[in-house]
């Protein structure tokens, strides 16, 4: 249970402690005092979303510090384990938040993300405010709300249900994997080989593509290259002047008196290996002038190659490399495809196979959910009777679905509130006050199966008054006995059956407004009474009802 909260710099409060109770908790006080915040701050506690405008003003931070006693059970141990939180018979959840942005959460002094927080704490305390009657309304919910009751019956059937589903499901993408059905199969057939064609039509090699742009490129700046190459030509072997020429001419000088200068020999020989170098030089630009000479069919050739390349790169990859890797892949897939039919078949079966076991275990599936059905139903009923409800109808409608991952029912909660009327959505028929008993008797039926400690009851007596707001009193004292119920009220009635009263008031200091909250004794919780029956001016008639309606209080705790 809740053993205790502490709230610093959210909304009005600028510091609270709080000490709750087991039994029935009544939060009162008027309206606009706080009463919500009180809510609000155990909620951001429990991980619900928050932003920095939750910060009191001028404060840098919130802070929310929330113990809870337990009776540590193998689920409630191993989640704390996951945790990395040793299990203790207190829980102690801090969380901070600054107004730059960042966050703090521990739990027993270990950091935990935000998701763990709410892991835990669900399993700690239920919060059932305006958005949990909403959600009600959402028949999505309905088959949830049905499974929880169920418990741990429908829990063994239904992860049997699911393993078996996830099963199929893995089945039917193997088969997706190797083309589908039959037809889908020879499509991705046809098309791989169409690629496969494609790409060998061409028959691109490596570095193919480098080599054909450098040869587009000779051919397209051919002019220039021969002019160049032909000057070039002329002036190391032309027919009047040349270097070669030059070259020869100073050999045979020098050689003619080598043997009256034997220092020359050595320039000889030099000229000799130059002449030789030039030789060759000479022969490989006579070789480029010789390959300026095409024509038009080998430039287009060229040219139509190139962009033939450049089509696959586009499609298969960017690169040469890239495009054969494709071809080899697509090569690969082809083959197990055309190699699958074997394989396809053992599939089929074992789809055949496990979709029969599948349809037994979602038949014994919704078999179970029917009869914890049955029992809901009557249970919700007993407790709207509880709740002045007694002409009320209430059916859990069941109808079959194709194959999910919850099952095969598509569950709706269907409601009357009125003798003879059909029974309809709970969204299209059930008032603020209907929902609010319906609510009620749907938690109370719930808490019976429930490990949960605490339930928060957020203006559950919302549209409510008189006779039923006793009812409603008595049935939030029986559900106290099960677990700690801690709830905020207007009605005098609930105050009068609470167990600790709190009162909730909001007040001015230097130009600034607080709210605080307080343990009220016996005394003052007659007068909280007698205030929400008769407002502020309390007399002596309005306390002498505050204490008849006390007494009835009493009496009717102890006969519950």
């Amino acid at each position: 249970m809740l053993k205790s909260l502490k709230v610093e710099n959210i909304a009005l409060i600028e510091e609270q402690y709080i000490e709750f109770y087991k039994g029935l908790n009544v939060l009162s006080g008027e309206t606009g005092a706080g009463k919500s915040i009180i809510i609000n701050a155990l909620c951001f506690a429990l991980g619900s979303r928050a932003d920095k405008s939750l910060i009191r003003n001028g404060a840098d931070y919130a802070k929310v510090t929330a113990v809870f006693e337990v009776d540590l059970d193998e689920k409630l141990s191993q989640l704390l384990q996951e945790l990395d939180v040793e299990p203790e018979e207190s829980i102690i959840v801090v969380r901070k938040m600054f107004v730059d942005g960042k966050s703090e959460i521990k739990v027993n002094g270990t950091s935990v993300s935000l998701s763990m927080l709410k892991k835990l704490t669900t399993n700690l305390i239920d919060v059932y405010g305006q958005f949990e009657h909403t959600n009600l309304l959402d028949e999505r919910k309905h088959l949830q709300v049905l499974d929880d009751y169920g418990g741990q019956e429908i829990s063994q059937k239904f992860d049997e249900y699911k393993a078996v589903y996830d099963e199929l499901l893995s089945l039917k993408a193997q088969i997706k994997a190797l083309g589908g059905d039959e037809r889908e199969r020879m499509n991705k057939i046809d098309f791989l080989q169409y690629e496969i064609n494609e790409i060998n039509l061409v028959n691109p090699q490596l570095g193919e593509d480098e080599q054909l742009q450098a040869q587009k490129s000779i051919m397209v700046n051919a002019e220039k290259l021969a002019e160049a190459y032909g000057v070039a030509k002329s002036a190391l072997d032309g027919e009047e002047y040349s270097a070669r020429l030059g070259i020869g001419t100073a050999r045979n000088k020098l050689q003619s008196i080598a043997d009256i200068n034997p220092a020359m020999q050595p320039l000889t020989e030099r000229l000799y290996s130059l002449e030789a170098e030039l030789d060759d030089i000479i022969s490989e630009i006579t070789s480029a002038l010789n390959s300026c000479e095409y024509d038009e069919r080998e430039f287009n050739e060229v040219d139509s190659r190139l962009d033939s390349i450049k089509m696959l790169k586009k499609k298969y990859g960017n690169t040469i490399l890239e495009v054969l890797e494709a071809k080899q892949k697509a090569e690969e897939e082809l083959s197990n495809l055309q190699n699958s039919a074997e394989l396809l078949q053992e599939l089929n079966q074992k789809i055949e196979k496990t979709t029969q076991n599948l349809q037994n275990l979602s038949e014994s599936l919704s078999k179970t959910r029917k009869k914890y059905a049955e029992q809901l139903q009557n249970e919700i009923l007993s407790q709207l009777k509880d709740l002045g409800m007694g002409k009320s109808q209430f059916v859990v409608q069941f109808e079959p679905c194709e194959f999910s991952a919850s099952g095969a029912d598509k569950v709706e909660f269907m409601f009357s509130a009125n003798l003879g009327e059909p029974v309809k959505n709970l969204n299209k028929i059930i008032s603020g006050g209907e929902l609010s008993r319906f609510m009620l008797a749907l938690k109370s039926s719930l808490a019976k199966i429930s490990n949960i400690g605490t339930q928060i009851y957020d203006e559950i007596d919302a549209g409510i008054s008189g006779h039923i707001g006793q009812v409603i009193a008595i049935k939030l004292s029986k559900i106290s006995k099960d677990c700690q119920v801690i709830t905020i009220s207007h009605l005098p009635q609930i105050v009068a059956m609470a167990d600790f009263v709190f009162r909730i008031e909001k007040f001015e200091k230097d130009g600034k407004t607080y709210s605080r909250i307080e343990q009220l004794d016996a005394q003052q919780a007659l007068k909280e009474i007698a205030r929400l029956s008769g407002g502020e001016n309390i007399g002596e008639h309005s306390l002498v009802f505050a204490k008849e309606m006390q007494d009835w209080a009493n009496k009717a705790k102890n006969e519950a």
